[in-house]
């Protein structure tokens, strides 16, 4: 399916990235954090809510340094497992929006998604690049799509990581990322490769010596008497 095809069409669908999930629409491409995440900071919360019970019911036969390293723990931990909660249910990584003609970044709040926003207009979009983080002996093969503004300022959009084994499929996933924002944005795509050996099993043999033809008998001049 081209990239046309895709954003012209009503169905909602879905491209997995790592750790997070593109949903496509005609007007609007969503990358947000993948549902799985939830699990952790739900459990940071659970933990911290569950040291005020802890302290209320139990806090006479506790020491003074255990209670106060418990009331501490609760008070650091319930605050950001609910931002990080928020964020895992209901935040955006970057929303690409057709109608009001920019993409929103969200820069975050302690690495958590949630707080300040960049806003990048489309006019502002040189192209989408496609560019692969890991050389290609590696035993992963990792691919990260990206918007480049006009003053050549970096904005990843999302990372695809496959094995080397299915390094082909990885890079069509990530190609057809960067080609639906380059529609929509009405850009161009641009696909990056690092340099280096092309596989682990070229690395380290000995390269072979160009050949030599037969070589001419040397012209030997009699010593004088």
């Amino acid at each position: 399916m081209t990239a046309q095809t895709a954003l012209a069409t009503d169905a909602r669908r879905e491209i997995y990235l790592d750790r997070r999930v593109c949903t496509l629409t005609p007007d609007r491409i969503d990358v947000h954090p993948a549902r799985s995440i939830v699990f952790l900071p739900l459990l940071t919360l659970l933990i911290g809510l569950a040291a005020f019970p802890v302290i209320y019911f139990w806090g006479g036969s506790l020491s003074l340094g255990l209670r106060l390293l418990l009331t501490l723990g609760a008070v650091v931990l319930v605050p950001l497992s609910g931002v990080g909660l928020v964020y895992s249910i209901a935040g955006a990584h970057v929303v690409i929006d057709r109608a009001k003609q920019s993409a929103v970044l969200q820069q975050g709040f302690l690495g958590m998604g949630v707080g300040t926003q960049e806003l990048i207009p489309f006019w502002k979009i040189d192209r989408i690049l496609v560019q692969e983080l890991t050389p290609p002996g590696e035993d992963v093969a990792q691919y990260e799509v990206s918007i480049i503004k006009v003053s050549s300022k970096q904005v990843p959009v999302g990372t695809v990581t496959v094995v080397r084994a299915d390094a082909k499929e990885g890079l069509a996933r990530a190609r057809e990322l960067a080609s639906l924002i380059a529609e929509m944005v009405e850009s161009k795509v641009r696909v990056a490769r690092p340099s280096g050996p092309s596989t682990r099993l070229d690395a380290g043999k000995p390269r072979a010596r160009p050949m030599r033809g037969p070589s001419r008998p040397r012209d030997r001049r009699r010593a004088r008497p």
